[in-house]
């Protein structure tokens, strides 16, 4: 269409040259200036369309151009009802040839459209056929029958060129597409490659600083049973005792990180989302830190909004431990303050925010904080300063949750650690947080079985429970355990460890003692961190705690058993009806965070 005036204009050329001789100049000069001005509309029309790209109208554009092939075709069809009655026999037959070979020229420049094609020929037929007829009357039967052929063999044509142009569209979007998904998925692959490459390298640097800091105290702990077996003084195993246990918790705070890491990588984790009030919850902890804090000199200022939250107390727990540990730790003078509060960004969220006067991380390190292993100024590794996997799990226990967590901090002017929490709901200020604490209840007098096929573990635990007061009984082997109960009758408690290297596990054991002697609390340790597996063990009323197990983790395992005394009874299957609330048990991260805690910076 964009061509169509230079070729109307050629056209018009020959034409005169038939025409001129018999014709008068105001006869056919406005004719030759219409025809090629519409052509030239046309193409004006034509470039406005190709200008108009995805914001063109298809149905409205396809309208105009109809509209305008009708009126240059009958432009040039008002030629032959013009000229013809002026033209001898020879020069109106070649006229007419001219006439009607262009509505085929015109097939192409349709774009292929039978509507466009079919207006356009029409409307030069009707007038130049009607000249010819009154001229030549005899034509009239074969005339009109054979135009009529010409213009539906003429729209056939653009029609076959229409479905043509169609598929071929059709097969251009397809691979238009399937270059699109081909590059979506090489996109992928990339990225999947750069995370594998990125996941590789993080493994190999966290394999590489935990065999460090697994051999350092390991080393530390086989000079020190060296020392013991020289039967050293009293005052010597004192210092020794103090010694052993700070490295034990090290590796403890170790282990429980590195499987924390593995727990949040693998997808594993699953929170358990409930209602709960974030400034109860944030209270409790802040509680807990008060000692450390005023031991250092520091003050903890609470500035703590009743505010309602769906999510996860556990983590919530386990999040501001780890950040108000950092913040107590890296805090030599002035204040650390926890603070709660509503925030707008851009919906009402829950902020909670820990900031301290502390030493401040500069720009270049805050991003590098949150990789495992990576610690400030702690380039010996000194295990009193932690492990260097904390942040790293409470960034990860943030995406867990769908919180942001946020970093402000300058060398020197201390940090303050923003985690947004969405899901806020409206709930009574009296409002109980269940699982927000731990109980921890002595367990002297109390008759404790131990079940373990560890004889190191069973050896251990029962020097624990005596010096905490309890009658401790263990059986000689797994199988021995019924003739336990059978002969001192239930116990006040069943400690068992889950995988005993039989057929039975510990659960399956306890969950038959119970139906066999009736009810009685039941802890079970196990180093097994699936989700499923811990909420089998809660529904059966079983208390989990999880290994390595501190003195303190042990304590509050006791305790939430010695709670959940109140035990449903057991239908055929030995599995309880309903659940027991999250208060009676600890849950997974909630053991874990109440046994060592890989709370520091990095």
């Amino acid at each position: 269409m964009l061509r169509m005036p230079w070729v109307q204009s050629l056209v018009f050329i020959g034409v005169i040259a038939v025409v001129q001789p018999h014709v008068p100049l105001h006869e056919w000069l406005p004719w030759g200036i219409a025809s090629i001005g519409i052509e030239g509309v046309r193409a004006v029309h034509a470039a406005g369309l190709l200008r108009q790209g995805d914001r063109l109208d298809p149905a409205r554009a396809h309208l105009q151009c109809v509209a305008l092939a009708a009126l240059a075709g009958l432009a040039i069809g008002g030629g032959g009802a013009l000229f013809l009655w002026h033209l001898p026999i020879i020069d109106q037959a070649l006229f007419a040839i001219i006439l009607y070979v262009m509505p085929a020229a015109g097939v192409v420049v349709s774009q292929s459209s039978r509507y466009m094609i079919g207006a356009y020929a029409a409307l030069i037929f009707i007038p130049s056929t009607a000249a010819w007829i009154d001229l030549h009357p005899g034509h009239l039967l074969p005339g009109v029958w054979l135009v009529l052929v010409y213009w539906a063999f003429l729209t056939m044509v653009a029609a076959n060129g229409e479905q043509l142009l169609m598929r071929s569209v059709e097969i251009r979007h397809e691979r238009d597409s399937l270059v699109r998904d081909l590059e979506r998925k090489n996109g992928e692959v990339l990225d999947a490659v750069e995370g594998a490459e990125k996941s590789a390298q993080a493994r190999a640097r966290v394999l590489a600083a935990a065999s460090h800091d697994l051999r350092q105290p390991l080393h530390a702990l086989a000079i020190y049973s060296a020392v013991l077996s020289a039967n050293p003084p009293a005052d010597t195993m004192k210092e020794l005792a103090s010694s052993i246990d700070q490295i034990v918790r090290s590796l403890g705070s170790l282990l429980h990180g590195l499987l924390d890491l593995s727990s949040l990588s693998t997808g594993h984790f699953v929170p358990q989302r409930r209602r709960m009030l974030l400034d109860k919850v944030v209270g409790s902890i802040c509680a807990e830190y008060e000692r450390p804090a005023i031991d250092k000199g520091l003050k903890l200022v609470q500035r703590l909004q009743p505010i309602g939250v769906v999510s996860d107390p556990v983590v919530i727990g386990r999040i501001v431990r780890n950040l108000l540990d950092n913040a107590i730790k890296y805090t030599d003078e002035g204040e650390v303050t926890v603070e709660v509060r509503l925030a707008q960004a851009p919906q009402a969220v829950a902020l909670l925010s820990i900031s301290d006067t502390g030493r401040g991380i500069p720009p270049a390190e805050q991003t590098r904080i949150f990789e495992e292993f990576y610690q400030l100024d702690n380039p010996g590794r000194d295990r009193m300063k932690g492990v260097g996997l904390g942040l790293a799990i409470v960034q990860r226990l943030c995406e867990a949750l769908g919180a942001r967590i946020d970093l402000v901090s300058a060398r020197g002017d201390g940090s303050t650690f923003s985690v947004y929490l969405s899901d806020v709901v409206e709930m009574p200020e009296s409002s109980a947080i269940e699982g927000a604490s731990v109980i921890f209840e002595l367990v002297a007098g109390r008759r404790v079985y131990v079940v373990d096929d560890e004889i190191d573990v069973v050896r251990s635990m029962t020097h624990l429970l005596r010096i905490w007061g309890a009658e401790v009984l263990a059986p000689d082997s797994i199988d021995s355990i019924d003739g336990l109960f059978s002969a001192h009758g239930t116990p006040d408690l069943l400690i068992t460890d889950l995988r005993l290297g039989g057929l039975e596990n510990g659960a399956a054991l306890a969950a038959r003692l119970r139906r066999a002697y009736g009810e009685f609390p039941v802890v079970v340790l196990t180093g097994d961190v699936a989700t499923n597996l811990t909420a089998d063990l809660e529904q059966d009323a079983f208390t989990v705690a999880f290994k390595p197990i501190t003195s303190e983790a042990l304590q509050a395992a006791i305790s939430a058993a010695f709670e959940a005394k109140s035990i449903r009874p057991f239908g055929v299957s030995g599995r309880s009806n309903s659940s027991v609330p999250r208060s009676m048990t600890l849950p997974r991260c909630q053991v874990t965070a109440v046994g060592p805690t890989s709370a520091d910076r990095g």
